[in-house]
């Protein structure tokens, strides 16, 4: 069929839309029927929070005709044939959108296409000026064949390359360190929502202007490096717990990216371990242990005891996830073991940040062993980090953890318990801002509408609760 335009008043033919080969291609690279490709991009659409229950064979067939997918479809499209074949699939490659259209947003994700700092300006840049990047840029599994293989290469190349801007010394070294204490220490008590974009705002600033700049020693110039390297892990951790998942991972790239110019194996295995989280949180288990087995394999000889630890337990998030009680229980044994040999006075800086403890490690194990099916267990692991956190500097994790013990508590038919653990799980979080705890509550509501009308008369009143605490929350638009 022909389309026309009015021009100048007179209605003019306009060329018929060409049938998009690329896209052709590529669906049958993965094997799929238009059916089959229209389940997967619903299946990324939900994972985003936008699901699309409307797309059919019929919408793929239109976009292999020609036409352009509305909306996000074209990233959707684009990220679950990127799942399918194992590599990073951009919209423009598929003719689907125009080059340049969509690039910061499916870029960062490149290990090999700029130096990591120039990378870093671009994602940072993009989720300072453009309000809608951290919502748009997708969660990418693709991107998570992290190529390790090259790490020497790149270390090496990283030495090789001399900065000619600013001096750069100690004191720099230590200003971006005292920094990082700071945002830290704020992130634990008030969440990932609170100064997340002063986070970035310094990485772009003074960080990367040190980056740039002129050091006296090698061990100068790894010793920033890993300095921004932590710093972007937080500026990733940040938008984790804001649930800006695909901003998260961009950070989180650059932060192995940056890790890796430092050649600081063990500080990029605590970024992979955070990856591993992100990817067990969203669903996506093979993934996480996949990632989590690497950050143990590749510190391997380079880790302190508790670094070893906190890999190790995110191990046994993994097996939980796919159900293999064996591998999680012997994981969560050798967690428990590396961690009593640990002294803290000679943990790295990283450790001593985050606040991994025996607390830290019962709550990891408690997941563990929920998403496994063992709730007793769960329940003992999650009530002795409860009892024995430091609540007021972790704030949002001792919440998170009231949560995940509620919803315990509840799944083994204890509701009074769980609702008055649901309750101080909303004292918690008075002032904190993070997307992880509004998921939190939504599942409190979740877990009480399955009660329908025959919900007690205390639980009511937290469900009240539960939904102004989520319309407070709510973004204003």
């Amino acid at each position: 069929m022909w389309n026309t335009d009015m021009v100048g008043g007179q209605r003019m033919a306009r060329s018929p839309k060409q049938r998009n080969e690329k896209l052709r291609a590529a669906i049958r690279e993965c094997q799929w029927s238009y059916d089959a490709c229209a389940a997967a991009v619903r299946a990324v659409a939900r994972e985003d929070g936008q699901p699309l229950f409307s797309c059919d064979r019929s919408h793929v067939g239109h976009w292999v005709a020609g036409v352009k997918p509305s909306g996000s479809s074209a990233r959707y499209l684009a990220e679950a044939i990127s799942r399918r074949l194992g590599r990073v699939v951009r919209p423009t490659c598929l003719e689907l959108l125009k080059s340049g259209s969509l690039e910061s947003e499916v870029g960062g994700l490149d290990w090999r296409g700029h130096a990591p700092v120039i990378d870093l300006l671009t994602v940072g840049r993009a989720d300072v000026e453009r309000r809608a990047f951290g919502r748009t840029a997708l969660y990418s599994l693709a991107a998570l064949a992290v190529p390790l293989d090259s790490w020497q290469e790149i270390a090496d190349r990283g030495r090789r390359a001399q900065g000619g801007g600013i001096a750069v010394g100690r004191g720099e070294i230590d200003a971006v360190r005292d920094m990082l204490t700071v945002f830290s220490t704020a992130d634990e008590r008030f969440g990932g929502g609170h100064a997340r974009l002063a986070v970035v705002q310094y990485l772009l600033s003074d960080v990367a202007d040190y980056l740039r700049g002129g050091f006296s020693s090698d061990g100068d110039r790894r010793a920033m490096f890993s300095a921004a390297a932590e710093l972007t892990y937080l500026a990733g951790w940040k938008a984790f717990d804001t649930s800006l998942h695909g901003l998260a991972q961009r950070y989180y790239v650059q932060s192995l990216r940056l890790a890796n110019e430092a050649d600081d194996r063990a500080l990029a295995s605590f970024t992979l371990r955070a990856m591993a989280h992100q990817a067990v949180d969203l669903g996506h288990a093979q993934e996480a242990l996949q990632l989590a087995n690497s950050s143990l394999e590749w510190s391997k000889g380079r880790a302190t005891p508790a670094a070893t630890a906190l890999f190790t337990i995110l191990t046994a998030r993994g097996h939980g996830a796919t159900g293999d009680k064996v591998r999680t229980s012997a994981a969560i044994t050798a967690a428990e073991a590396s961690l009593a040999a640990a002294s803290p006075d000679d943990e790295p800086a990283w450790i001593r940040t985050s606040g991994f403890t025996e607390t830290s490690l019962a709550s990891q194990a408690g997941q563990a062993l929920r998403d496994l099916g063992d709730l007793p267990a769960a329940e003992a692991q999650l009530s002795r980090s409860i009892a024995t956190r430091n609540t007021t500097a972790y704030r949002r994790t001792h919440a998170l953890t009231l949560a995940n013990l509620a919803d315990v508590q509840c799944a083994r038919g204890r509701l009074r318990e769980a609702t008055e653990n649901w309750q101080h799980t909303l004292d918690a979080m008075t002032g904190v801002r993070s997307g992880r705890a509004c998921t939190a509550v939504t599942n409190i509501r979740t877990r009480l509408s399955s009660f329908g009308p025959r919900l007690p008369a205390y639980a009511r009143k937290l469900d009240q609760r539960a939904a102004a605490f989520l319309r407070a929350e709510a973004p204003a638009h």
